[in-house]
């Protein structure tokens, strides 16, 4: 338990406590920003191929205990963490200004911005361009490039989501109309979506039958299997529909 749980505490001990705090909020800075490099470095090294595993995800969970979900949400993490850097870097030519900036980048947000990374950075290149201009050109301090980010990260966050774009009137295969086109592809993505809100059915009505907190094999063993045999279905796949329903991520059903 916490010494100075419903205990009054003087100004000293109250500082002593931010230091501690803010040197634990520095800590999670830094670890962010490493695990998101680290990430990218063995993923474009393929480092699972040395060690003999099939792909990412299972060298993710074998030598990390991480989930698939989990997995390719580090990659998102990643893949976030250095479009910033690089949009940073081409706004200012500062070779290290990400590595100054203190930013912390949640997976949370991560998953806000998916879809939306040319919408925040260019925010962030707009909003960089107008601060270096007010700054007569001169560099920006480490800390005023880190707030810039921040809050660029937090406006496209709060933004609400953008309509998806109209299709392009053409071209279109011949003997098609544009009006035929885009109904066609309209309907597929409304069966598309369907079959989505399917998988996810399938992977609720899986977790009523063995919580989330059973591993995939035990779960199999314990009426999975005779589950999707009954519905007609692979074991593999309703365990991918049960993996999608626990993490949300559609990325769960590749590959079952």
């Amino acid at each position: 338990m916490d010494e100075d749980q419903d205990h009054p505490i003087d100004a000293a001990r109250a500082r002593e406590l931010t230091e501690q705090l803010r040197t634990a909020i520095e800590d999670v800075r830094a670890a962010v920003l490493v695990l998101a490099r680290r990430v990218r470095a063995a993923h474009r090294a393929k480092a699972w191929t040395a060690l003999e595993y099939p792909g990412w995800s299972a060298y993710a969970l074998a030598e990390f205990g991480i989930g698939r979900s989990t997995a390719y949400r580090l990659l998102d993490l990643a893949a976030v963490a250095e479009t910033i850097e690089d949009t940073v870097r081409a706004e200012l030519g500062v070779s290290h200004a990400w590595d100054s900036t203190g930013l912390i980048l949640p997976v949370r947000a991560v998953v806000d911005l998916k879809g939306r990374v040319s919408e925040l950075t260019g925010l962030i290149a707009e909003r960089l361009t107008g601060a270096h201009r007010e700054a007569g050109g001169a560099a920006l301090p480490a800390e005023t490039v880190g707030r810039i980010v921040a809050a660029a990260i937090a406006e496209v966050r709060a933004r609400p989501d953008i309509p998806a774009a109209e299709l392009e009137a053409g071209p279109v295969p011949g003997g098609t109309t544009a009006e035929t086109w885009r109904r066609h592809v309209s309907c597929g993505r409304d069966a598309i979506t369907q079959h989505r809100a399917a998988q996810l059915g399938l992977g609720a009505l899986a977790l009523g039958v063995v919580p989330a907190y059973v591993s995939d094999r035990r779960a199999e063993d314990a009426g999975l299997a005779r589950l999707a045999n009954d519905i007609g279905i692979t074991t593999d796949e309703l365990l991918a529909c049960r993996r999608y329903a626990i993490s949300g991520d559609v990325r769960a059903m590749d590959g079952w």
